[in-house]
Order: C-alpha cells, then structure tokens, then sequence
C-alpha cells in the first residue's frame, strides 16, 4: 500500500512512440519523427485538402494526442464568428473537436486517448488514425464556410 509506485502500461511513453511508429511501417505510411520528444508527423491526402497529423505521446501522463493542422487560416476579425461554427461542428462529433488557434488563426483538429493500464495496440493506433483523418476530410468543407465572405483567403486548393 505504501511501498514502492507499481509501474502501470501508461508510464512507458517510449514503447507507445515506438508501436506508433512500428504501425505506420506495417502500413508502409510515410512519416517523420522526433525521437526525444515522443512524435511522429504524416501527411495524408484528404478530398480537398491536405491533412497534416501530428501523433505524440505525453511523458507525463498516459496520454496519445493526435493532431491535425488544417491548411488555412482564419482571419483575425473572424475568430468570433468561427468560434461558434467550430462549436456547431464540434456538437456533431462522437470523438475530438475542432479548436482555433488564437495566435496563428489556424484550426486544429485534437483528439487525446488516454492509455492508463494498457498499452494500444498498433490495430488500435491505426484505427484511431484513419477516424482523425476520416473526420477532418469529412469536415474540411464545413471548416472553410466559416470564412467570412470578403476576406482575403489563402485557400491551398484554388491559390
């Protein structure tokens, strides 16, 4: 009871990086890493637009965080009124939410799994992957509607 902590699954971050990118190579999925900060960043090729993921596992806690950087950019007058679009998508979702960056105006997408007495599998891993990106290309369109109309807007698919 009050002896020495008993190591649980989650207090092994670097086994969790490693089975992350251990699942990628079974999938031949092109990636890049940063070893001493537990992370691994992909791209996939979403309908419209590319989906830039980055997965990392916390040191900390027990926790996988999967994010994707979508590429545009609010304008910073509009944060108000997509703040209340993103809140409309987000009440649609099961798993994550969409979220504005306030000092980039970029929007994310962020869901965390938390890994506290087991270990994800790479099946798991996987899965959990293809819902990001599943849910961000479902959305992409949804996202760029925000944008207020009159506003000069890099859209990387039209320049």
């Amino acid at each position: 009871m009050f002896g020495a902590k008993k190591k649980t699954a989650g207090s092994r971050p670097d086994k969790v990086y490693k089975d992350v990118c251990s699942a990628f190579d079974s999938k031949d999925i092109k990636y890049n890493r940063d070893e001493e900060k537990f992370m691994v960043y992909s791209t996939f090729k979403g309908d419209d637009l590319p989906i830039k993921l980055t997965i990392s596992v916390n040191e900390e806690m027990p926790i996988l965080c999967f994010d994707a950087l979508l590429d545009f950019q609010a304008p910073a007058g509009s944060y108000s009124a997509i703040m209340g679009g993103l809140n409309e998508i987000n009440s649609t979702l099961h798993f994550g939410a969409f979220v504005l960056d306030p000092e980039s105006g970029r929007v994310i997408y962020r869901h965390h799994h938390m890994f506290a007495e087991y270990l994800p599998s790479k099946d798991v891993i996987l899965s959990i992957t293809k819902m990001v990106v599943d849910i961000v290309d479902a959305n992409d369109g949804n996202l760029k509607k925000l944008i207020p109309e009159h506003t000069s807007f890099k859209d990387p698919m039209f320049n």
